[in-house]
């Protein structure tokens, strides 16, 4: 949402575009230079980003409409001297109802027919450095038992758009013979080739699609059923703040007006963390 949070091609798929013609290779700090423009700005603005898409349930190959997810995401970068760009970042995400799309307090899991508490997902601001070889790493390594690989591929070209497919694979060990839970993502970053290499740009607003495969979570109190859950969305980034999905907005206003009054402060913060 950094979501932490992310979107919708598969990589098999996006190879196929220009495989019959050979490619120049193409200059790291130039390519990092773009998908920062897309994904981001140069010149130190905050940016937001948000998603909003659905969760469904499969089991044994059947599918189940669970519930929506609306995201936000706002960033802050800086090129660092060795030519990456540090990110400062926090996410922002609810779980919504499939029928009125405001976030959820409480949800019937169709499994188990149980009532749950629906956590609300509240990331603190962190920090992240994007190298030329656009593989993302933390200042501190994740904690026991949790591995994390983050990286983007690209750019392909698709008619007169830039793309970039930015990836996301994490997984936690079992405890005491627990299951082990992954998180696996993909989003899609799509914007029109003259906007990003425009000389006078700083930062290029972009479309962007999202899907992921996620084990249970442990609040949908599932515990050892087998199956997981999938989620498709859509959104991008560059966006205005006019432009959250009013369910965000709502949701946001009672849980984390900060956000709302002044993103920027709460997002540099991460700047000055120990």
């Amino acid at each position: 949402m950094a979501l932490s949070r992310r979107l919708l091609l598969g990589l098999g798929t996006m190879a196929s575009f220009g495989a019959a013609v050979p490619k120049a290779k193409a200059d790291p700090a130039a390519t990092l230079r773009r998908f920062i423009k897309m994904r981001g700005a140069l010149d130190g603005r905050l940016v937001i980003g948000c998603v909003a898409g659905r969760y469904e349930g499969v089991v044994d190959g059947q599918v189940t409409p669970l519930f929506g997810v609306v995201s936000a995401v706002f960033s802050l970068y800086r090129r660092r001297a060795d030519g990456a760009y540090e990110v400062a970042s926090l996410e922002q995400a609810y779980y919504t109802d499939l029928h009125s799309g405001q976030a959820l307090d409480r949800w019937k899991n169709p499994y188990t027919g149980e009532s749950v508490a629906v956590p609300v997902y509240s990331e603190a601001p962190s920090l992240v450095f994007i190298g030329p070889d656009l593989v993302f790493h933390t200042p501190k390594p994740p904690g026991p038992g949790v591995h994390v690989a983050h990286m983007a591929r690209g750019p392909e070209t698709i008619g007169d758009d830039v793309v970039f497919v930015e990836q996301v694979a994490v997984s936690v060990d079992g405890a005491k013979g627990g299951l082990p839970f992954t998180y696996r993502d993909n989003t899609v970053l799509r914007a029109p080739a003259s906007a990003v290499d425009r000389q006078d740009s700083l930062s290029t607003p972009c479309k962007t699609t999202f899907d992921a495969v996620v084990s249970w979570r442990p609040w949908l109190s599932m515990g050892a059923r087998p199956g997981h859950m999938e989620a498709l969305g859509y959104g991008g980034f560059g966006v205005s703040p006019a432009s959250l999905p009013a369910a965000w907005v709502t949701a946001t206003e009672r849980a984390r007006p900060s956000l709302l009054n002044n993103p920027e402060r709460v997002v540099e913060t991460a700047w000055h963390s120990p």
